[in-house]
C-alpha cells in the first residue's frame, strides 16, 4: 500500500513538471476524499474484523448496530426477513437507517459523488484540451494518493487487527 501511495505522488509531481503547485485548490475535495478514505476503511474492518480489529478498538459499540454480521437485520420487523421491512422504505430507500454498515457506504457514495462533482465544475474553466487532460490526470492523482492516506490511515492503523 504504501508503494503505491509513493507512485501516486511521484505521478503527481512528474505530470505537474516545473509549475508552482496550488494546494488550496484541493482543501476541499481533499478533504472529502480523505474522509472517504476514512469511512472505507471502517467499512472494511467491521465487515472483515470486527471484533478484532473495530470492537477492541471501541468496546462499547453497540453490535445490534455497528456488527454486520447481525445488524443487516434491523431493517426486517423482529429482524426477521420473513416478517418484511422494519418500516417503509427500511430495506431500500432508508436502508442507511438500518446499521453502519449502510451510513457508512451512504455516506461515502456522497462523499465521492461531491468530489467529483466540484472537480467536474472546476474542469471547466480550462480552456485548453490538452491542459485539461493533464490537469485532471494531476487532480485524479493527487485526490487518489489523498483517498489512500485516509484508508490506510483508518484500516491500516486505527482498526488495525490485533495480533493474538
Amino acid at each position: 500500500m504504501k508503494t503505491k501511495i509513493l507512485n501516486l505522488l511521484l505521478t503527481v509531481f512528474l505530470l505537474q513538471g516545473h509549475a508552482q503547485m496550488n494546494w488550496k485548490k484541493y482543501a476541499l475535495a481533499g478533504s472529502t476524499a480523505f474522509a472517504s478514505g476514512m469511512i472505507d476503511g471502517t467499512i472494511e474492518s467491521i465487515s472483515f474484523h470486527y471484533q478484532n480489529g473495530f470492537k477492541s478498538r471501541f468496546p462499547k459499540a453497540h453490535d445490534q448496530f455497528w456488527d454486520p454480521s447481525i445488524s443487516w437485520r434491523n431493517k426486517y420487523k423482529n429482524g426477521d426477513p420473513s416478517c418484511g421491512p422494519n418500516f417503509p422504505g427500511s430495506t431500500t430507500a432508508f436502508a442507511f437507517t438500518s446499521d453502519a454498515y449502510h451510513l457508512l457506504r451512504t455516506s461515502k457514495r456522497a462523499l465521492d459523488t461531491y468530489t467529483l462533482v466540484y472537480f467536474i465544475n472546476e474542469d471547466r474553466r480550462i480552456k485548453c484540451k490538452k491542459t485539461k487532460r493533464r490537469a485532471a490526470l494531476k487532480d485524479f492523482a493527487i485526490l487518489t494518493a489523498i483517498r489512500c492516506v485516509g484508508f490506510q490511515i483508518t484500516y491500516g492503523y486505527l482498526f488495525k487487527p490485533l495480533k493474538s
